[in-house]
């Protein structure tokens, strides 16, 4: 019978051997809520950005790092600490502004040469 929680004669089994078994109050096993992460994954808590903002950070970026171009949303993504998917699009969204231009489709990559500076 071991350790059976089958009731028998109104007592279980682990009763029955003179073991006394507690359950868990129900504040015990609740969950802590979790809190809620910026995006990026990594744990760390960024400031969200304002829409357009992110433009503003991985223009800057390449402008800073002109010698190092071409760059991969991936590259630039881990320099500024945001998500490459975002910076992926966001240099979708520059590259039909024409403030960037795509270097290369696969690998994706991004330059400046080409485009004129605002």
């Amino acid at each position: 019978m071991g350790t059976k929680s089958a009731k028998a004669g109104g007592k279980t089994a682990t009763e029955k051997k003179g073991k006394a078994v507690a359950k868990p109050s129900p504040a015990a096993s609740a969950k802590a809520p979790r809190k809620a992460r910026a995006s990026g994954g990594r744990g760390g808590h960024l400031e969200r950005l304002r829409p357009g903002q992110l433009d503003g950070l991985v223009l800057s970026f390449m402008h800073k790092h002109e010698k190092d171009l071409p760059m991969s949303p991936r590259t630039i993504a881990k320099a500024i600490g945001r998500s490459a998917g975002a910076v992926g699009n966001c240099l979708e969204r520059l590259a039909s502004a024409k403030q960037v231009r795509p270097a290369n489709k696969a690998p994706r990559e991004y330059d400046l040469k080409g485009v004129r500076s605002r």
